[in-house]
């Protein structure tokens, strides 16, 4: 709820006297759309989250959702010149899958080969 002064007010109302200090943690950083730990910990510490407990340090430092959001996509720099010689000397492969749909033989695995040289697929 939004109070005067243009500030929110976030009332706990869990009780979390069974839980380890890293689901504490864990917890209160979903709750507050996965604010960092570091800053989670301040907010414990100066109480200005009425219920929030005063949080201890996380072992893992990042949730699984947090990292899956920062990952970003690059590309490689093309070369000016091939490093192989000849067919076959370098190949890229890539297996994929299980994938949800099957293809028309009834697959569910993806391998892809690439040739360096050809750039044949």
């Amino acid at each position: 709820m939004r109070s005067s002064g243009n500030c929110y007010c976030l009332e706990a109302r869990i009780v979390s006297n069974n839980m380890s200090m890293d689901e504490q943690i864990e917890l209160w950083h979903e709750k507050l759309d996965h604010m960092n730990f570091r800053d989670l910990r301040t907010l414990g510490k100066f109480n200005c989250v009425r219920g929030l407990p005063k949080l201890g340090k996380k072992a893992n430092g990042v949730c699984g959702p947090c990292q899956q959001g920062k990952q970003t996509k690059s590309m490689h720099k093309k070369g000016k010149y091939l490093s192989t010689k000849e067919p076959l000397e370098l190949l890229h492969m890539d297996l994929m899958g299980p994938m949800q749909t099957e293809s028309l033989g009834g697959k569910r695995y993806i391998f892809v080969c690439v040739d360096d040289f050809s750039r044949f697929t």
